[in-house]
């Protein structure tokens, strides 16, 4: 019986023994399976977070070597649409490109009637970079002359800002910024020159009828110019010299003579150039701008003067004048005192101011029987009246003199009126 039940516990031993191996090769599988299984699933899903990695990577490599690419934002790093690549499903990642989406804007006229276009609806265009860049180097080198495409700019700057309003023009330069309209008083003489007749050579401003230049280049200098080669600006090509014989202190009230005028004068005379001769005044009353008129009477006697003896008056900027209280009926009464005494003595007498300063200094009806020489620096002038000669530039370059000067046009021959 011993043996027998030894025979039976080998014989369930080795059973139980084949049962484990079964069992850890069951298992064994399974787990490979298993393994397998999970390895699949994890490969499935993308990794969003080095996916994203990448793309900013090439993205930035990009703009590194694209030089002339601007700076851009994160929303126009991700895409148009401004999504990054873990707010996108990895299959749709790359999107379809896009249709041109440039936004054109219909016309869509004005309704109610009401055709006036409030301040805030206007926008002025800024200059290009490139022509900002160039600009500044024509101006660092002293180089005035500007290209064709921005004259016909300010040309058009001009004509839009005149035509604001009907009735009205701008009292301030396009140097100036803001506009300051003025309505036109009717009654005076008008300006009728034509901007299409105006023509410009880079340095000269000329005035043409069928072709023909009908008007003089001149300029006007005082002891600023220091020394000038009169045999080399007589060589120039101009007309007519302005000369400033004095002025008279805006704060002193004291008069004096211009440093250069006596040798500008004798300058003139011996280099055959036509003269006038202008007086920045200070005057508070008819008699000091009668002394004045004096002052300029003598001071040319022995030399012919065809051109205008001018009452010039113009505003101190950040500082207090003499003149800056008085009304339009007083400074009316003061030019007229000056331009009547130089008319006594045979000469011809003008008024110079700016347009600002014509309107807002003047009586312009009491006036109107002078000439007017116009200070306005714009490349047309939206002044509605008449006037016989224009100041057009303060950097004018001309051959014999230092520096820069005031280049002028006069639409009147002097020396045969």
């Amino acid at each position: 019986m011993s043996m027998l039940r030894g025979e039976d516990e080998d014989y369930v031993d080795g059973r139980k023994t084949r049962v484990r191996f079964v069992l850890g090769c069951i298992m064994g599988i399974s787990a490979v399976f298993l393994v397998l299984l999970l390895t699949f699933l994890v490969n499935k899903k993308p990794d969003r977070k080095n996916t994203a990695t990448v793309a900013t990577t090439n993205q930035e490599t990009a703009l590194h070597n694209d030089a002339e690419s601007p700076q851009l934002s994160l929303s126009e790093l991700a895409g148009s649409d401004g999504r990054t690549s873990d707010e996108m499903d990895f299959w749709h990642m790359y999107d379809k490109p896009k249709a041109d989406t440039s936004r054109i804007v219909p016309h869509s006229p004005r309704t109610g009637g009401d055709d006036r276009i409030s301040e805030n609806e206007i926008e002025e265009e800024p200059l290009e970079e490139e022509e900002e860049e160039d600009e500044e180097e024509e101006n660092a080198g002293g180089n005035t002359t500007i290209s064709e495409n921005e004259h016909d700019k300010r040309v058009s700057q001009v004509e839009e800002r005149s035509e604001a309003a009907l009735g009205v023009f701008d009292l301030n330069q396009l140097t100036e910024g803001v506009a300051d309209f003025a309505k036109v008083e009717t009654g005076i003489k008008e300006n009728t020159y034509s901007p299409d007749s105006f023509r410009y050579d880079g340095i000269w401003k000329d005035y043409t009828l069928n072709d023909k230049r009908t008007s003089f280049r001149g300029i006007d200098v005082s002891k600023y110019q220091k020394n000038i080669n009169w045999q080399m600006v007589a060589s120039s090509g101009i007309d007519f010299a302005m000369l400033r014989m004095g002025s008279r202190g805006y704060n002193s009230g004291r008069v004096v003579i211009d440093d250069e005028f006596n040798n500008n004068l004798k300058g003139c005379s011996a280099n055959g150039i036509n003269m006038g001769v202008y007086f920045y005044s200070q005057a508070v009353t008819p008699e000091e701008a009668v002394e004045e008129a004096n002052y300029c009477v003598g001071a040319v006697q022995g030399y012919e003067i065809a051109y205008p003896i001018v009452f010039d008056t113009e505003e101190i900027i950040n500082d207090s004048y003499r003149t800056e209280s008085l009304s339009k009926e007083q400074m009316t009464a003061i030019a007229k005192a000056f331009c009547d005494t130089v008319s006594s003595y045979g000469f011809t007498p003008m008024i110079g101011a700016t347009k600002k300063q014509f309107v807002n200094r003047f009586v312009l009806k009491d006036i109107e029987p002078y000439d007017w020489w116009l200070f306005d620096t714009d490349e047309v002038s939206v002044f509605p009246y008449r006037y016989n000669m224009w100041q057009y530039s303060q950097v004018g370059k001309v051959d014999g003199i230092e520096g820069a000067v005031n280049l002028d046009i006069a639409f009147v021959d002097y020396t045969v009126r």
